[in-house]
């Protein structure tokens, strides 16, 4: 997302530049997580012989639920910085707030079956599974190499990069604070920085990081989609 702007006094181009470090600094802890490179191109194969449906009832509907979600996210190109009357606004902080309600689910919410943390448990349970008792996928190169194990390890990395970023972040106070609920523990800080603008910077802080989380959760998404069937039909 770019920040763009006229002229802006330099006390709220220093807050900019602190909040692009900040984002900057946490993305960079959670990528530290990521080493497994699969360099080329790899497919993914779907097995099952076992005696049941190829998912259950609930994985599914998980499935179902997940790609439409993450093929529905929403994303902020750019923040337009306006001024008026002497003061300076982001002209689309209503659209911003759209769009880390659209998250919610996905990074705050673990009972929600399209918390990244179930999707990778689903992940991680069919990668390299028997084939006689579970549905299995297997990972394979263009070269023909079996990848499974360095791909599943690889989507470990990137939920534990995920984690990392989200702990480095302040998603509790946004949607249970904020966006959702109106949790008294943060009432005071709310009013706070509700009136003094710091919220502006909160909100735009971490709609930059989502974007970096919908980046990780690509490869847990192409898994998925190819489990997703039929697809959502025209009027």
């Amino acid at each position: 997302m770019d920040i763009q702007k006229t002229e802006i006094p330099t006390n709220i181009q220093a807050k900019f530049d602190a909040l692009n470090a900040s984002v900057e600094q946490i993305i960079n802890r959670g990528h530290a997580a990521l080493s497994t490179t699969i360099n080329g191109k790899i497919s993914l194969e779907y097995k099952s012989s076992a005696p049941r449906d190829i998912l259950t009832d609930f994985e599914r509907a998980q499935s179902v639920c997940f790609v439409t979600k993450y093929e529905s996210l929403p994303a902020v190109n750019s923040v337009t910085i306006v001024e008026h009357e002497g003061k300076y606004f982001p002209s689309n902080i209503d659209y911003i707030r759209h769009v880390l309600n659209e998250y919610r689910p996905i990074v705050q919410n673990q009972e929600d079956s399209v918390h990244y943390q179930r999707i990778h448990a689903f992940c991680h349970l069919k990668l390299g599974a028997d084939p006689t008792k579970d549905l299995s996928i297997t990972v394979n190169h263009i070269d023909g190499r079996d990848v499974t194990s360095d791909f599943k390890k690889s989507l470990g990395e990137r939920n534990k990069a995920i984690r990392t970023m989200i702990e480095e972040c302040e998603f509790d106070y946004i949607y249970n604070g904020i966006l959702q609920h109106s949790d008294h523990r943060f009432t005071e800080r709310f009013w706070r920085e509700y009136t003094n603008s710091d919220l502006n910077y909160i909100f735009i802080k971490h709609e930059k990081i989502l974007e970096v989380i919908r980046d990780l959760l690509v490869w847990h998404y192409r898994v998925f989609h190819f489990l997703t069937f039929p697809k959502m039909g025209p009027l």
